[in-house]
């Protein structure tokens, strides 16, 4: 009798299971912060104008031996840590020692310490370890605060349109943003499981913006067949489509199809694209169709689109959904919505310009604590989505972290935003 072998696999995490891993480095880097303003706060500040500054070079080195003990990892991150604050210190004395009087230097670098020491108190205290009270935590309030403005939950896919564009005005970019994941190259064009949603690609914001201009042009109409007398605006499907797909094999007909379902058209007669009966409505209220009527008695309902119209609908649609986002789109709003709290924290406990700030920026400190942050606000409580689809791969998360950094003017809106909340609660 043979036994059956059971294939291997990444075990559910628990929130005991996350939140220690998030905490870890979050507790490495106090200590040092602490030590380092204490040793400030001691020395005279005449030092400042040696040369050499040595006797800053000789603390750090008299700390590091004191961290030998610890588990090696963890020493090696908080040597590095260590070292880069020294450097940061050295130089910020170098470069202001003949314009600021030492005993100024020493306060600036005093107080800017102590910014960044209370920055981590946030952030280690951002949730309760038993979830206690959690409407009450940082963590909570906060996922719950962006998610209203850029990815609300509802009890349909209008009341979340509608929370969407109350925001658009102001958001839009990041409501935007949010769907357009960097590996979007990782999806498949005709995926296995027919009702997961992926990110926009860039060939799927191309075919929007084709459909948004030829709605505004150009469209053909035909009968509404939900309700008679009236007529709804359509696009030869071809017309859309065929510049975009290389042949019409069945994969590419069945995208076409997802592709038009998530933007709130449908596929009339296999040849045309209209809207959805419930998008119709929706689009009345908002005025995004038009009522014109004609000479023969019928009611035509005159399109006003924009690619916001439609990317709406796609984000509404998502967001209802969210249990059924492809691994990419999971992992791009998880990083955002981390991202976002992890910034919106600091530009809240950090002065511009706090000599520290880089160090939280650097991807060898955001690396260490961004991809527990998304797994924490991933949970049923906070975003509700599937965190077994969160990569473990440090490659993978370099790369979208690196991305995200370079688009980071989508969101310093949102960031700011964050920060003023954060004032608030």
């Amino acid at each position: 009798m043979s036994k059956r072998r059971l294939k291997s696999g990444r075990s559910r995490e628990k929130w005991t299971d996350v939140l220690p891993k998030y905490l870890t480095h979050i507790s490495h880097m106090q200590p040092v912060l602490k030590e380092t303003r204490r040793i400030i706060i001691e020395l005279d500040p005449v030092v400042f104008l040696e040369p050499e500054l040595e006797i800053l070079d000789q603390k750090r080195q008299e700390e590091e031996k004191r961290g030998t003990r610890t588990v090696r990892a963890s020493s090696e991150f908080s040597a590095m840590y260590r070292s880069n604050i020294y450097e940061i210190i050295i130089n910020f004395i170098t470069n202001f020692r003949g314009k600021i009087r030492p005993i100024d230097l020493k306060d600036y670098i005093i107080d800017h310490l102590y910014e960044a020491i209370k920055a981590l108190d946030t952030l280690q205290k951002i949730t309760n370890p038993d979830e206690r009270d959690l409407d009450k935590t940082y963590l909570y309030l906060l996922v719950k605060f962006i998610e209203e403005i850029i990815f609300p939950k509802g009890r349909n896919i209008e009341n979340i349109y509608n929370k969407l564009l109350s925001n658009a005005k102001d958001f839009y970019e990041c409501q935007r943003h949010l769907l357009q994941t960097h590996t979007f190259y990782r999806e498949k064009l005709k995926n296995p499981e027919y009702f997961t949603i992926p990110g926009i690609s860039p060939k799927v914001y191309q075919i929007i913006n084709t459909i948004t201009s030829l709605f505004n042009l150009e469209p053909n109409y035909g009968e509404f067949p939900e309700r008679s007398n009236y007529e709804i605006p359509m696009l030869l499907k071809n017309d859309v489509f065929e510049p975009y797909i290389e042949s019409t094999a069945n994969a590419e007909e069945e995208a076409i199809e997802n592709i038009a379902e998530r933007i709130g058209l449908r596929v009339l007669d296999d040849i045309f694209l209209a809207p959805q009966a419930e998008f119709v409505e929706i689009l009345l209220k908002h005025n995004f169709l038009i009522e014109v009527a004609q000479e023969d008695g019928k009611i035509r309902y005159v399109p006003q689109f924009s690619n916001e119209t439609l990317v709406l609908y796609y984000s509404a649609l998502a967001s209802l959904r969210r249990g059924f986002l492809s691994k990419e789109l999971v992992n791009w709003i998880a990083m955002n919505f981390a991202l976002v709290m992890y910034m919106g924290i600091l530009k809240w406990k950090l002065s511009d310009d706090n000599i520290f700030y880089g160090i939280f920026k650097d991807l060898q400190t955001s690396e260490k604590i961004l991809p527990y942050l998304m797994k924490l606000s991933s949970f049923p409580n906070y975003l509700g989505m599937e965190k077994m689809k969160i990569r473990d791969s440090v490659q993978y998360r370099k790369e979208i972290f690196n991305f995200i950094g370079s688009q980071i003017d989508n969101l310093k809106e949102l960031i700011d935003e964050v920060s003023k909340y954060c004032d608030k609660i």
